[in-house]
């Protein structure tokens, strides 16, 4: 922790560029590296944003070199720090100097992973971490570099299953569930969105085994079982696009008798880790 305090000095004097972008800018950080994608404006701008992530990182793993308490996305001496900048004309909405420090934030807090996306004058990130002293000093650097609200997420360095299995279910349950319309596959609620956070936390459990199932009321469809399997495929495939390895998800099916209309429990996807 005295490492991350200290580099919140750093941190602070980096900001949104104080100019009026167009375009978008995405910054991923994770085990695998470092991920740039939007729009530049030429390809100077492009080498300042890859060489200032670069130092940030090489910057960062050298200071701590000895550091062991769960660091999934300390970079390696050949973290990859990949491009998919187009050279547009249109300038990032993020300076090299913020990029770098968002990067310098990720790898300090030892975050799993980090996604952050610069819209016009708008910075969202999300993250999880290892702990929560962690995530706080990640919340106040991100902060300060002018995010807005940033979600940080606690999972533990050290994988839990158990405890990955009760944060996966809380969070199901307590944002209305992975439901669909009655009698169709049209998401209920916010329910893509409560696909994403679920899927970026099964990335920091790569041995674990998700079982989707998914439920259609026996009555009220003319095939309730492909209907209920149609479902299960949707979480499936957003899973897939966030990361998580198709091999790791199965699918199942289980007919209800209850009504849809009545009963959303008919027609939910239910997540199982093992």
């Amino acid at each position: 922790m005295p490492a991350l305090l200290a580099a919140s000095g750093v941190f602070a004097r980096a900001r949104i560029a104080e100019r009026e972008p167009a375009g978008r800018l995405a910054v991923t950080v994770s085990g695998a590296g470092v991920l740039l994608a939007g729009a530049v404006a030429d390809a100077e701008e492009r080498r300042a944003l890859l060489d200032a992530v670069r130092a940030a990182a090489d910057s960062h793993h050298a200071a701590d070199p000895q550091a062991t308490d769960h660091r999934p996305a300390d970079p390696p001496a050949d973290l990859a720090v990949t491009d998919f900048l187009s050279e547009n004309g249109t300038r990032s909405p993020l300076s090299a100097s913020a990029a770098a420090d968002v990067v310098a934030a990720a790898f300090a807090a030892s975050a799993h992973d980090l996604t952050a996306v610069a819209t016009g004058d708008t910075l969202d990130v999300r993250a999880t971490v290892p702990d929560e002293p962690r995530a706080a000093a990640l919340r106040e650097a991100l902060t300060a570099l002018g995010a807005r609200d940033p979600r940080v997420d606690v999972v533990g360095g050290d994988l839990d299953l158990a405890a990955l299995r009760r944060s996966v279910t809380a969070m199901v349950n307590g944002n209305g569930g992975f439901r669909f319309e009655p009698s169709s596959t049209a998401w209920q609620g916010h329910g893509p969105v409560l696909v994403d956070r679920v899927g970026r936390l099964l990335l920091v459990a790569p041995r674990a085994t998700v079982t989707l199932t998914g439920h259609a009321s026996a009555s009220g469809h003319p095939d309730p079982r492909a209907l209920a399997q149609q479902r299960a495929d949707a979480v499936r495939a957003l899973f897939v696009a966030q990361g998580v390895r198709p091999e790791r998800i199965r699918t199942a099916v289980v007919l209800d008798a209850a009504p849809e209309n009545t009963d959303p429990a008919t027609r939910q996807v239910d997540v199982l880790m093992s």
